[in-house]
């Protein structure tokens, strides 16, 4: 029995963790630039990284390593 993720659930899993980012790194860049630049950088590095992420994802999604069916 092989247990894999779908591309759907990858997807989630990246969406929902770059979304907590954008506000953390807004928050942390509007400090030091003004807030509506930061808010684009923020973005534009998440959306960058949330590319990424969901590679990596469907990458490890094909490998056993570290799995157990039980």
């Amino acid at each position: 029995m092989r247990i894999t993720e779908s591309r759907k659930r990858s997807l989630a899993k990246a969406l929902s963790f770059r979304a907590i980012e954008i506000a953390v790194d807004a928050l942390i860049l509007s400090i030091f630039v003004e807030t509506h630049v930061a808010i684009g950088l923020a973005v534009g590095l998440e959306l960058v990284c949330l590319v990424l992420h969901f590679v990596f994802e469907r990458i490890w999604n094909r490998i056993d390593y570290g799995r157990k069916v039980i």
